[in-house]
């Protein structure tokens, strides 16, 4: 980088992450300041955030019927998925606002709205309040809506709290970590979260490189989609594009990264909150990990 792309990107840094956060919080606070009914509102509770990792399938989540509960993305073909009575679903992928009504995403998202019990909750990015309001999806659910822009970094400090504008956390499974924390649950516990993402091959034929509980054949045909067109114009679809190995340990690393901060953070800003990694052979060390079958319920 020269020395003039050095001043000029000073700026930009601070305006992208510092600022424009601000900005937006301001400009959109009639809908995040719905939020702060959450603040708090579970203190001294415990919750589950279940991954869509290869464990979470014969896990046997009935367990957790009766539990507060965070699932996010297709969790929803999970076989027990509807047994969960307080339930969060989040969804953190633009991707599912795309205006592009074929698109795997678009179509999952109308899916949901369809089939999803009333008893959950939808935490949707605010980017898509629009499309969902003018598609009239989600009747029959709660809705609320978070925003992200900026990122996380030991340069400066960042918001986690729900009323304002986020840093883009980078997966759904840290969105839900800062929302537990917002509600004040004491205990979280992860499940389904083996993140060993840089464990697979990535070859001309593969177009991901993470296991899910479910059949994934639809989104790796989505991916493929995306990779082989030329006029992918979308933004929503554009960063679905496939990544060299290179790029993915990039994205591991600043995830990784993110997981850190955040729970130095929280260690300051709430000591009182436990995080444990309840996932057998998860490459997630942040937090402490323990074996599910020593959780008293």
């Amino acid at each position: 980088m020269t020395i003039l792309k050095k001043i000029n990107h000073v700026p930009q840094y601070i305006y992208r992450n510092i600022l424009y956060p601000k900005i937006l919080s301001w400009k959109l606070k009639n809908t995040l300041e719905k939020n702060r009914e959450l603040k708090d509102k579970y203190d001294n509770k415990r919750c589950f955030i279940l991954g869509n990792g290869p464990s979470i399938k014969n896990l046997g989540i009935t367990k957790l019927k009766d539990e507060f509960t965070f699932v996010m993305n297709e969790f929803n073909y999970h076989s027990q998925y509807g047994l969960l009575n307080h339930n969060n679903h989040v969804l953190s992928d633009t991707a599912y606002f795309s205006k592009d009504e074929e698109s795997y995403f678009v179509k999952e998202l109308k899916n949901k709205s369809k089939l999803t019990n009333s008893n959950t909750v939808f935490f949707l990015n605010i980017y898509g309040k629009e499309e969902v309001e003018k598609k009239n999806l989600f009747q029959k659910n709660k809705v609320l809506y978070f925003g992200t822009q900026g990122i996380i970094s030991d340069k400066f400090d960042f918001n986690i709290e729900l009323d304002k504008f986020l840093p883009w956390p980078k997966n759904s499974l840290l969105l839900c970590l800062i929302i537990a924390s917002y509600m004040g649950f004491k205990k979280i516990y992860l499940l389904g979260c083996e993140h060993n993402f840089l464990c697979f091959n990535i070859n001309g034929k593969t177009s991901t490189t993470y296991n899910h509980f479910y059949d994934n054949t639809q989104l790796l045909k989505e991916v493929r989609r995306v990779n082989n067109s030329d006029d992918i114009s979308d933004p929503a679809l554009k960063k679905r594009k496939k990544l060299t190995y290179e790029e993915n340990i990039a994205n591991a690393l600043q995830l990784f990264r993110n997981y850190r901060l955040f729970y130095q953070k929280i260690k300051k800003t709430k000591p009182d909150i436990e995080i444990y990694n309840a996932t057998p052979d998860s490459f997630l060390d942040v937090f402490p990990m323990i074996n599910f079958e020593d959780i008293k319920f």
